[in-house]
């Protein structure tokens, strides 16, 4: 996804996404996105879903951690990366096994994704809790690829 990507979209009034906050990377996803940085009151957050054991399913809670602004450029750096790989697997440019998260040996990829994990830690005494309501772009095209928008619920006002 492209910086530019993330603008709100011309005509975000009539899909109801002036609420919506953007979403920047999506690094985990299993019908929605359940993992990556997004903003939470204008500032970027480590968003993390709660998985529900009693309903064996992904909830709609998210755990959500500030991120500092070197933490956010490295996750916009590896998100870039990321897709430029997909773009060339997509067309044909790369094969499978040049995957990032494949790729043994020492990378900048690999450094980018160790640095982000120890950076977005969640602490649950420090940080919140929320219901987020993600919705893409483009309704028609979903998956972890697509420009997505979030609205958060704080759990107190969840209920």
């Amino acid at each position: 996804m492209s910086l530019e990507e993330t603008a709100t979209p011309e005509n975000a009034n009539e899909k109801g996404l002036l609420d919506y906050e953007n979403v920047f990377t999506v690094t985990a996803y299993w019908d929605g996105p359940r993992q990556g940085i997004a903003n939470f009151n204008g500032k970027p957050h480590f968003y993390k879903c709660v998985f529900d054991e009693s309903k064996d399913e992904w909830s709609d809670t998210f755990e959500l951690s500030t991120v500092d602004e070197k933490t956010h450029q490295l996750a916009l750096e590896d998100w870039r990366a990321w897709k430029r790989w997909e773009d060339d697997f997509r067309n044909g440019r790369v094969k499978l096994d040049s995957h990032p998260a494949l790729v043994t040996g020492p990378s900048n990829q690999a450094k980018i994704s160790s640095l982000l994990k120890s950076g977005s830690a969640i602490d649950p005494a420090r940080d919140l809790v929320a219901r987020g309501i993600f919705q893409p772009a483009n309704p028609k095209r979903r998956g972890p690829n697509t420009l997505w928008r979030v609205r958060w619920i704080p759990q107190n006002e969840a209920k």
